[in-house]
């Protein structure tokens, strides 16, 4: 198991942030993290770097800040101090930034509190935002003991298996080489991106059986992408092909396919109706108030950024594991997600500015919030520019390659 974390933590650097001699490098953990953490920073060191900054956030402090000071005392306090990121993005830093689920860390504190808490922060770290998609950087799993327990109850050994689960998920294995795989497999999602974009989309037509029935409208000369920008892997795992909509062009109602956890607060069994773009009534069964602090973190945060693509047979769903963490489930599922929109995601969008990709419809907001709309009966039709009918995905799976 220790070889296999080791490797792991390799191949993350090497084939995923392409680490070379003398890259800054930048890693966001937790407390409980503490012995993969050193690792990572081990297989660091053996590459060369030598600038490490090592943030780690706290779960367990921010949830008592948040409970005893005001939103103003918790912003001046060092656990909810993202700036230094700032600070290595301009250095061109590689970003190693590791999700772990913390169960409950959330559990009896002001949502609204959360909310104007994590608005600040997202303002904060500006400079970062606009230039990630300059940057290597990626967001990877490390299990902790209270996460297995929570999704994995009947395991003898949760905390292995979860381990387990994720070299699976990964392929972390003694047979098989991590960087080979993963290129295979970003190849087949070139395939589709480049079948996408050759088939001068004009709208998406979502259906299934939750009732799900929305229109989105895409931009002049769009493009899909997958997680492999600029030959980084930015997630892992990732399954998805996705682009930017026009966030002016989405017509209907979404109903969420599995529950989103948002800072440790679950939002569940949630709707969304757009109007002209923008979402104008919505409600959850779980977790209401984070849904509209997340809705009213800005007006961007009102539309839709991204739209992306994933199989229902795919690695993380036929797992028949909830996760309980973004990074896995989106890559179970297709989602959307609200707020801020990918400049890459049109034809020279890198060149323009942010206010030119907007005036041609890519979103701009503080936030970027997946959540998760696919099912095994998600039917997907696309229209083409000339009004040429073209059935997407069928069944949960994409039809075109």
């Amino acid at each position: 198991m220790q070889d296999l974390k080791r490797k792991y933590a390799r191949f993350v650097l090497e084939g995923c942030l392409k680490i070379k001699k003398g890259t800054p490098l930048y890693i966001s953990s937790k407390p409980y993290l503490k012995e993969f953490t050193e690792l990572l920073v081990d297989e660091a060191k053996k590459m060369g770097v030598t600038d490490i900054y090592l943030e780690i956030r706290d779960p367990q402090r921010a949830r008592q800040l948040l409970l005893e000071k005001s939103v103003e005392e918790c912003l001046e306090d060092e656990a909810f101090d993202r700036t230094k990121m700032n600070d290595y993005a301009l250095k061109n830093a590689a970003f190693a930034l590791i999700t772990s689920f913390y169960p409950h860390s959330m559990d009896g504190v002001d949502q609204q509190k959360l909310g104007e808490v994590n608005k600040e922060m997202a303002k904060r770290i500006a400079t970062y935002r606009d230039m990630q998609s300059q940057l290597a950087w990626c967001i990877f799993g490390v299990p902790n003991v209270y996460w297995a327990k929570e999704i994995l109850k009947d395991a003898a050994n949760p905390l292995e298996e979860l381990w387990k689960l994720i070299f699976q998920i990964c392929h972390i294995n003694e047979e098989e080489d991590p960087l080979q795989v993963w290129q295979e497999k970003m190849k087949v999602k070139g395939r589709q991106v480049d079948a996408l974009n050759r088939l001068h989309l004009d709208t998406l037509h979502y259906r299934n059986h939750l009732g799900t029935d929305i229109t989105i409208g895409l931009p002049e000369n769009y493009l899909f992408s997958s997680a492999q920008e600029n030959a980084y892997l930015v997630n892992l795992p990732s399954e998805e092909v996705f682009t930017s909509p026009d966030y002016r062009r989405t017509e209907g109602i979404v109903y969420s396919s599995k529950p989103l956890l948002y800072n440790n607060v679950f939002i569940d069994e949630f709707w969304i109706r757009f109007e002209q773009g923008r979402a104008v009534s919505w409600d959850a069964k779980t977790g209401k108030e984070m849904l509209d602090s997340i809705l009213c973190m800005d007006e961007g945060a009102h539309f839709l950024g991204e739209c992306a693509f994933v199989d229902d047979d795919s690695p993380i769903s036929n797992s028949k594991v909830l996760f309980q963490d973004t990074l896995y489930d989106e890559n179970a599922s297709c989602h959307f997600a609200l707020g801020r929109g990918f400049m890459e995601c049109i034809q020279g969008g890198t060149s323009l500015t942010k206010d030119e990709c907007y005036q041609k419809g890519i979103n701009d907001s503080c936030t970027h919030v997946d959540f998760m709309i696919g099912t095994s009966d998600m039917e997907i039709i696309g229209t083409t520019k000339d009004g040429q009918e073209i059935t997407i995905m069928k069944n949960g799976n994409l039809c075109i390659e």
